[in-house]
C-alpha cells in the first residue's frame, strides 16, 4: 500500500501483498499500488519505466517513468520505488507489475499477482 522513508534512511513497506488480491466486487478503485524493486548493475543516468497491465496486455494508468540519479558512479545495487495514484480495476484475473530499464526488452522484469472478486476484501 504504501512506502515510507524512516529516520536513518531506512525504508518500511506498509500493506503487502501476495499473489492474489481478492476484492469485494469489481469494478474496484484501488487507492494506491506501491512498488519497491531492487536491481544490481544499475548506474548513474540509467532510466526506468514501472507500468502496470491488466489481464488483456493492456496499461492501466500511466506508466511510472524516472532515472537513477546521475550522482551514482558505476555499476551498483539500487532501491527502484513507484507509486501509482488511484487505478479503476475492471476486472478479474493476472495483473503484471512491468519494469524496464533503459528501455531494454533483456532487462524486462515482470511481477505477478491475480485480482479477483471475493464478495469481500482479502489478501493472500
Amino acid at each position: 500500500d504504501d512506502i515510507r522513508h524512516e529516520m536513518g534512511d531506512k525504508f518500511s513497506l506498509m500493506g503487502v501483498y501476495g499473489s492474489h488480491m481478492g476484492v469485494a466486487q469489481l469494478p474496484f478503485v484501488l487507492p494506491k499500488l506501491s512498488v519497491a524493486i531492487a536491481y544490481r548493475h544499475v548506474q548513474g543516468g540509467d532510466t526506468f519505466a514501472i507500468a502496470l497491465q491488466d489481464p488483456s496486455d493492456q496499461t492501466v494508468g500511466e506508466p511510472i517513468m524516472n532515472e537513477v540519479p546521475k550522482e551514482v558512479k558505476g555499476l551498483t545495487r539500487f532501491m527502484i520505488f513507484g507509486v501509482f495514484p488511484p487505478m479503476h480495476i475492471t476486472q478479474a484475473g493476472l495483473y503484471k507489475v512491468v519494469i524496464m530499464i533503459n528501455q531494454d526488452e533483456a532487462a524486462k522484469r515482470e511481477i505477478e499477482f491475480i485480482i479477483e472478486a471475493s464478495g469481500k476484501r482479502v489478501v493472500h
